[in-house]
Parts: structure tokens; sequence; C-alpha cells
């Protein structure tokens, strides 16, 4: 019945297999490993572990909390309200910690370990042991960090293969005696292309200039067309940016705008459209100040780094420098390398081969990472040009400046020592050690400080603090009219650049922090890989040390970084990766269906320099990729393959929360490109990947579709179904608005619609032909909706708007209902791309 109202509603997708009990226990030990295990070892151990156990109570093992204390059991697994321990971290009976109660984020990770049922891997184990290990034979054998081979190409496929591509999937069908589906015709092999590479419907003129098109090649020269156009890169550069969990602002409760975040989003577009080395853009990402420091074009790249949350008003400066460092380590090796390397941060992974050194020898890169405040995104040649100018505004008004800052000095440093003064004492005093008594890591804790104070100095309102002393306000007053004066002097202020940088040459140490020991650890790689230290070359203003790490990341032999770029390009094209856990190849994730092909796609992109569109051109030349998708799994596909894995059809999917959004736009006719700029709001007719990116408070329409809210690498698109998606299409604001749009480009000034109009809306909004009986059925139900609410209240009153809004609700219900009575109703989503929903809008959900 669910489903039924489910399509009903327009939501058509194809039904969940449900999830194995094996997938769901494995999810939840990673889930302990990554945020539970992590928690409990920096928070908890301290005063209920092996070496101190305040109250008898033990919280490094599950039996020691399964036992409890003098007051109790300390967990009911499935029960957090019966849970003392969650009583406690809530402030509701004890109060643990007693020095600062966890945040909320933490709170809900323990509350929702709890109601799992309190999954641990081993019951009496400790949470942090010795990083001692010695690799089995086992370990070695882990398929990712073999070296990337470059197999032969099986004899399989003959009679339908088009390139290697094609044979190493048609092994796999032969092996499994499944038949792989018909070719997609021409109408559904535009759409696919234009959705996949632009992230937009194609236009009913070039549906049929590709339809059309007689020449041999057309399918190719549509490929290379479409990677050609700007567009391209708004659609890709949106995949990459979900990985390296971009967003605009900070997170937390403020959830603070970061207007200067959107320069790396129109850098990771231009790198896409001009097709840049892969390998060169990893670079940049980690060390493009290093490489090269006065070129904006690559030092945005180190944004990278920045994209992590931060709490404005976070007191804590040590702790919170730990979860900053430590977030960019546990992204790096999921967004570079495709290893779940956070679950190393307390002990040895507890199911790959990677060791807790592991996880420090790659923080120790990056840990004397700097986020400068007075960067400027500009050349030496316009910071120079601009400093001329500033400069002379500077002369010229110097007198006032000083006297207005005489009036207000002694208010401003009562506020910045009270914004001093909440931070624990020994980081008060490292903050006013002299800057070149500083060791870097102190640099980095009084930097959390001095940006508290300067973003208070910034705001300080020295009217309101002079309000108390009138002759010095009115002075005030008169000097900031004389200095107003002055206004067309001063140069227009240059782009801040958010970017990184380290500190300064001399690194930050780095600690390998067990129970028993505080081991210095130096930059490392993978120990398992055993390639050595790294060769690490200071720059004179940095350590150095990321290039270093970049260059690693980014060699040909890299067996991790190089297949995982791959799996990415190829996940996009068919909805899942070969291996499909795009950010962990380890244990915790799955096997690749297909490793030989796996391994020859890397080596023809690595050959072919780092190219992601020669990759494009390759995968989408493929007969796996031309296949249809409209073919029903009859009762041994069901059995044999009822995932898709083995790609005997293309995967049927449905779009994602920018392609829906911007599609509506596309077929109202409202869209407007752009290149590049400050974000926009939703309501704007620009394309998705330029709406701001809130973290706490997404895009309505974006959020509703499951677009990624950026506090963490988001390696894949989950595709939920609920209530809210049906209510934003059927009365949503912003989808009313969409169909009175398109009504209007329908009626271009008419009064009615007739069957040439009902033939133009299908083609606008599915992308071929409507049959005789579907404009029939059309035409018909419209002329029984303009009966039932032709004489509404609001056609009365606005006859104009209601005669817009009638027709597009009419004219959407039409065409939904009339599609349902067609022969091929069931495939039109996939056939089309658009299931209808009301009003007079159309819901791109699936294709």
């Amino acid at each position: 019945m669910f489903f039924r109202i489910l399509m009903t509603l327009g939501l058509f997708v194809l039904p969940a297999m449900a999830i194995a009990d094996d997938s769901v226990e494995t999810a939840q030990l990673k889930f302990f490993e990554s945020k539970v295990r992590p928690l409990l070892a920096s928070k908890c151990v301290q005063c209920h572990g092996a070496e101190k156990q305040k109250g008898e109570l033990r919280l490094d093992s599950l039996a020691g909390m399964l036992k409890g204390g003098e007051s109790g059991a300390a967990i009911v697994p499935g029960k957090p309200e019966d849970s003392l321990l969650i009583e406690a971290i809530n402030y509701e009976s004890f109060e643990m910690p007693p020095e600062d109660q966890l945040s909320e984020p933490s709170i809900d990770i323990l509350t929702d370990w709890i109601k799992m049922g309190a999954p641990w891997p081993e019951a009496d184990s400790n949470l942090i042991r010795s990083s001692e290990k010695s690799f089995t034979d086992d370990d070695r054998r882990w398929w990712a960090i073999q070296p990337v081979r470059d197999p032969v190409v099986p004899d399989a496929g003959a009679d339908w293969a088009r390139n290697e591509i094609d044979r190493f999937v048609a092994r796999k069908l032969d092996e499994t005696g499944l038949t792989p589906a018909r070719e997609a015709d021409r109408y559904e092999l535009v759409r696919r292309a234009y959705f996949d590479l632009h992230g937009l419907p194609p236009t009913p003129e070039e549906v049929e200039a590709f339809v059309n098109d007689e020449r041999p090649d057309a399918w190719q020269r549509l490929i290379g067309e479409l990677l050609d156009s700007p567009r391209y890169g708004e659609r890709w550069g949106q995949h990459w940016l979900d990985v390296v969990r971009y967003a605009e602002s900070d997170g937390y409760n403020e959830d603070a705008f970061r207007p200067a975040a959107s320069p790396f989003r129109d850098y990771v577009i231009r790198s896409f459209n001009d097709d840049k080395p892969f390998n060169q853009f990893v670079r940049e990402h980690l060390a493009g100040d290093e490489i090269a420091p006065d070129d904006p074009d690559i030092f945005i790249g180190t944004a990278y780094l920045r994209h992590g949350v931060y709490e404005w008003n976070q007191r804590n400066a040590r702790m919170h420098w730990d979860l900053i460092i430590n977030e960019m380590t546990r992204v790096t090796g999921e967004a570079f390398l495709g290893i779940g390397i956070g679950c190393a941060q307390c002990h040895d992974h507890k199911f790959d081969p990677i060791l807790q050194k592991d996880y420090y020898g790659l923080q120790a890169f990056l840990s004397s990472v700097a986020w400068p405040m007075d960067r400027l995104l500009a050349t030496p040649d316009e910071i120079a040009a601009h400093n001329r100018k500033q400069q002379a505004w500077e002369e010229a008004t110097r007198a006032i400046r000083n006297e207005m800052q005489e009036l207000g000095e002694a208010a401003l440093d009562d506020n910045q020592k009270y914004i001093v003064g909440q931070f624990p004492e020994d980081i008060q005093t490292i903050y006013h050690k002299p800057e070149e008594k500083k060791t870097t890591y102190e640099k980095q804790l009084s930097y959390l400080v001095h940006r508290q104070a300067h973003r208070a100095a910034t705001g300080f309102d020295y009217v309101k603090a002079l309000k108390g002393e009138p002759e010095k306000l009115k002075r005030y007053q008169e000097l900031e009219a004389e200095l107003k004066k002055f206004d067309a002097l001063k140069p227009a202020p240059l782009p801040s650049a958010f970017v990184a940088t380290d500190i300064g040459p001399e690194p930050a140490p780095t600690f390998l922090l067990t129970r028993t020991t505080k081991e210095t650890v130096e930059p490392s790689f993978l120990a398992l890989l055993g390639d050595g230290p790294p060769k690490i070359t200071p720059t004179g203003a940095t350590t150095g040390r990321r290039t270093a790490l970049a260059n690693w990341i980014s060699r040909d032999d890299n067996p991790l970084s190089t297949r995982v770029i791959v799996n990415r390009v190829w996940q996009r094209h068919f909805s899942k990766g070969i291996v499909p856990t795009p950010n962990d190849f380890g244990t915790l994730g799955e096997p690749p269906s297909h490793p030989e092909l796996l391994d020859w796609l890397t080596r023809r992109f690595v050959e072919g320099g780092w190219k992601i569109k020669p990759l494009h051109q390759l995968i989408m030349n493929s007969a796996a990729y031309r296949r249809t998708a409209r073919r029903e799994p009859s009762a041994t596909e069901n059995n044999i393959d009822p995932t898709n894995r083995l790609l005997w059809r293309f995967p049927p999917r449905r779009l994602d929360a920018e392609e829906v959004r911007d599609a509506m736009l596309a077929v109202s006719g409202e869209l407007e490109q752009r290149d590049g700029g400050a974000s926009m709001s939703g309501a704007s007719p620009c394309r998705s990947v330029y709406v701001k990116k809130m973290r706490n408070r997404p895009d309505e329409m974006l959020g509703g579709f499951d677009a990624p809210l950026g506090f963490e690498s988001a390696p894949d698109r989950i595709a939920t179904t609920t209530p809210l998606q049906s209510l934003l299409l059927v009365n949503g604001t912003w989808s009313l608005d969409r169909s009175r749009s398109f009504a209007k480009r329908l009626l271009a000034g008419e009064q009615q619609l007739d069957s040439n109009d009902i033939r133009a809306a299908y083609q606008l909004v599915y992308g071929r032909q409507a049959t005789d009986e579907e404009v029939k059925a059309a035409l018909a139900f419209m002329r029984d909706q303009a009966e039932r609410i032709g004489n509404s209240s609001e056609s009365a009153s606005a006859p104009q708007a209601g005669q817009s809004h009638l027709i597009g609700a009419s004219l959407a219900l039409a065409l939904r209902k009339s599609s349902e009575r067609s022969e091929r109703s069931r495939f039109h989503g996939l056939h089309g791309g658009f299931v209808m929903a009301r009003p007079g809008m159309v819901a791109i959900l699936s294709r």
C-alpha cells in the first residue's frame, strides 16, 4: 500500500534490497571504531581505565561498563534512557566529565551507540593498546596495496563488446550465465549523457539533433561536446566537493557563513573543465602554497585543509586544535587513499593492517598547518598596487584614526581582556608570550585565541562603548564623519584567501598517545607498503612536509590513490564503484566486483597523464554504459545478481538533489548560467553548485533530496524516499513558483493549451514525443480539472496568475495521468527521467 501511495505522488523508485545482517553489524562496528572508541579514549579512560577507576567504574571495556561501579551498571544495551552513562554525560545526575560537559554531537554518538546495543569488537579488550604489531601473510595480501597490474584483456563478449571494458564485464557475465540487456535507444542515451556529464536535461533541440545524427561517430561527437562545455565542470566538480566535505559555514551552533570559501568551488570547477591532471590537483590541495606561493589559482587548492568545522567560541584550545587536526588527517586518508585511517587514532586498526603509528605518521605531515586570517587571494603585483593606494589613504587619515583609537582604546582593551580571559590560564600564558619565544604548537593554540579576539575587535561597537561619556562620543562621531571624506582615496579590499599554510619552517611535534607512552612520531607512510622515510625539503617559509605527502600520494605507482580516483569516476557513471565503498578499500568496505578491470583502467589512467576526460570517453564508449536500464530482472538475475553488480543492464537511478533542482529550473525556462562568483540564495535561478551550502541550514530543496551537509567526506549519495519530498514537490513554495513559470512558458501569451502544446510539454519534460493516446488523455484530464477548479477564488481574484497556476497544475497532473496509461509507463521515469508532481512542475527523480 505504501508503495502505491508513493507511485501516486510521483515518487517512483526501484525497491531497495534488504540490508544483510552482516552489513549492519559491520556498519555498527565501524561506527564504534571511528566514533565511539576515540571518544571514550579521549574523555573517559583517564579516570575510568586500567590505571584509575573513580567510583570503582571502568569504561575501557564492555565488560567494565556492564559491571558498572558503586552506582550500578553504566549502560543498558539498547536502552540509553536507562543507562547511567547517558544521565551522567547529560549532567542529569552525575556530571561526567566533571571539568567540561561533552558537546552535543559527542552525547549523540554515545546515545546512538547504546541504542544499537553497544556493539564492541572484543568484549575484553582495552580501548588503547600498544601499536606494536607484526603483519601476517593475510595482511600482506590485502588487495588494495598490491601493485597495480596490467591484466590481459579477456577474450569474451565477442558478439557485443565495444571496447576492452566490455570484455572484462562479459567474462563475469559468462561465468554466472547472465546475458546483457539490449542497447538503449538514442532517446535514452542522450538524456543519460546530458545528466551524467552536465547534471541537466537536454533541450528538445539537442535531443532531436542527436537522434537524427546519422554519422557513425555521432555518440563520440556528443560526448566530446559535453566534455568541452563549462557545464561539465559544474557537474563533476560537485562530486569532488562532496568528497572533500566542502561547505560554506563553520558548523556547530552558530554555523557562521564563510564568504571566502566559494573561490575554492570555482577552482575545482575550473580544474575539471581544464582537465587538470589529477595528480597535480592533489598536490595543489595538500601543498599549493609550497608549490606556487604567489599564484592564487594554485594556492587556493589548500582551502581543502580548511573545510573542517570550526567552533568560534570554544575555549578549550588544546581539544579544539586536536579536533581540527584529527579531522584533517581522517579526511585525507579517506579522500585520497580510500582508507578508514581514523579507526587507527587510538590503537592499531582492528580490521585492516593499519597501525596507530600509521595514523600519526600521516598526521605528522599536517601537524604544522596554519589557517591564516590575513592572506589575500591575489598576485604579488595586485597586492603591491593595492598597498600603494592603501598607504596613501593611511597617511592622509593617520591623525584622525589615531585620535579615534585613543578615544575608544580603554573600552576595547577591556573587551579584549575579557575575551582572552575566558581561556584556561595555561593558554592565556601561551598567548601572552612574545611571538619569537612560542613553539609552533603554541602558535597554533594562540591562533585559536587570536581568532576570537580578532572577531570581537572587528565587531566592536565604539559608539555603544562611549555612550556613558558624551563628550568623547561627540568627538568620535565628528572624527568618523571626517574620516568618510577620504573614502575616495581608499582602495576596494582585495578578496581574503580561505587557504592553509604552515606556521613556519619549524614543525610541530606529533605524539603517539597510548596508555603508557607518549612517543614522538615523524612523518611516515603506511608501514605495510614499506616505502621508506619521506624526502622532505623545507621551503624557508614552511616545513615542506605537505609537499612530501602530496608527492607520495600522486606517485604513479601508489596502489591506493590511483585506484581510488578511477573507482570514483566509474562510480559516478554507474551509481556504484567497482569497489562499492569508495572511501574504504579495507575489510570494512566491500571488495571489487571486477578487480582486473579496475587495474586495467587504472593503468590506462596513469599512462594517460592522470587525466579524467579520456577516462569518461573510455567508459561511456563501452557497451556496458550504452545498455538500456529498461529491463526487468528475471528470476535468474534476482537470484544471481539482484543488485546488478555485474552490469547485466545499466543501473536505474534517481537523480540527486542538484539534478532535481537544476532540471526543474531548466524545464521551466528560468535557469541562468554563470561562471563562478559569490554563492547565491536557493531562491535564485542559478545552478545548485552555486547555492550557499550551510551545514546546519541547508537549502530546503537540496537538503530534502539528500544533498550531503559537509560535516564529513561524502563519497556517495543516499537516496531516501520520504513524505517530506512529496510535500516539497506538491506544496513547496519553490516548486509552485517553477510550476507557474513552466505554464507561462507553454502558454506564451495564449489562454488555453492545445494538442501541440501538450506535445511540446512532453518534449521538454520527457525528452521524447507524446503518443496520440497520451495527448488525448492529457487534454481530457485538463478539461475535467478546469471544470472542477476553474471558478476558484484564486482565478477570480488574480486571473493571470490563476490561469497560469490552473494550467500548470492541470498540465502536470495530465502528463502524469496520461503517462500512467501508456504501455511504457513502468519505465517512464527511466526513459524520460521524470516523474510528475503537482502543480505544474516536473520532479526529476530517476533516469
